[in-house]
């Protein structure tokens, strides 16, 4: 096998190669922020039996997400919290009146008070707190923050069935704030993304990980039909992506979330 010489790295054909490799690792690996494609949907809808009755969706954006869990979860009331006031607005004005989703302009973080975000609004989905390098318009917008334990209490929420988090990076702070319900079982499955935003924030997956594992909790990716549960390994620090779900390791969901997953 020839060596990766100056020649080899130049040249079209291998080139070509290490191109088709690298979008054949990321198909593989399921990188896709599709949630009819990637396994969001699938899991929402093996939920269904599982009598979820309160969803926090963590960066909701528009409501693609929300409106998705409140259709497949006919029993839950959908907290629906986007951070930005212009994509807050777009998002009142798509969900509407619905009966079971909440809308409020606000994240959740590790503290109570504003966070500085960077917002470019031709692409809101990718608002983040770090200095994630991005092409267009950006602006830097101060936006109001709570404690998630101290949000939940305000709402009434005695338990979080299903945590879903979409906040380019802040995944970490998010986690911090609801220490309190996390340490008391309070919240059973969460959804968090994983990506190369996490290289700047610098909470890779081994902290995910960890994290969970002192509260009880086991980890999986997420794939078309089925959770890949399973112990870390560094092979997994790959900043592909998307999806992660973690939930208490004696769930009784468990074995129907995992099961395409035996034997693979």
């Amino acid at each position: 096998m020839r060596r990766p010489t100056a020649w080899v790295r130049r040249n079209v054909f291998f080139r070509t190669i290490a191109k088709l490799a690298k979008q054949y690792l990321k198909w593989f690996g399921n990188a896709s922020y599709k949630p009819h494609k990637n396994g969001e949907r699938w899991v929402l809808a093996q939920l269904r039996e599982e009598r979820i009755r309160s969803v926090l969706d963590v960066g909701a954006n528009v409501g693609d997400w929300s409106m998705l869990a409140a259709e497949l979860l006919p029993d839950a009331t959908v907290w629906a919290l986007e951070i930005m006031p212009a994509t807050f607005a777009r998002l009142r004005e798509r969900v509407g009146d619905h009966a079971r989703i909440r809308c409020f302009n606000l994240g959740l973080a590790d503290r109570d008070g504003a966070l500085r975000m960077h917002f470019d609004p031709a692409a809101s989905t990718h608002a983040t707190f770090t200095e994630y390098p991005q092409s267009g318009t950006e602006q830097l917008i101060d936006c109001a923050v709570r404690r998630g334990d101290g949000f939940v209490r305000e709402q009434g929420i005695d338990r979080v069935d299903l945590l879903k988090m979409d906040v380019e990076g802040a995944e970490h702070l998010v986690l911090a704030g609801l220490a309190e319900s996390l340490g008391a079982r309070r919240v059973r499955f969460v959804q968090f993304e994983y990506g190369r935003v996490n290289i700047l924030t610098k909470f890779l997956l081994h902290d995910f990980y960890e994290l969970f594992r002192r509260h009880g909790y086991v980890v999986g990716k997420i794939f078309p039909d089925f959770v890949d549960f399973r112990a870390y390994d560094l092979g997994d620090e790959d900043f592909i992506g998307p999806n992660y779900l973690a939930c208490p390791a004696d769930d009784p969901a468990l074995p129907q979330l995992m099961a395409r997953s035996v034997g693979s």
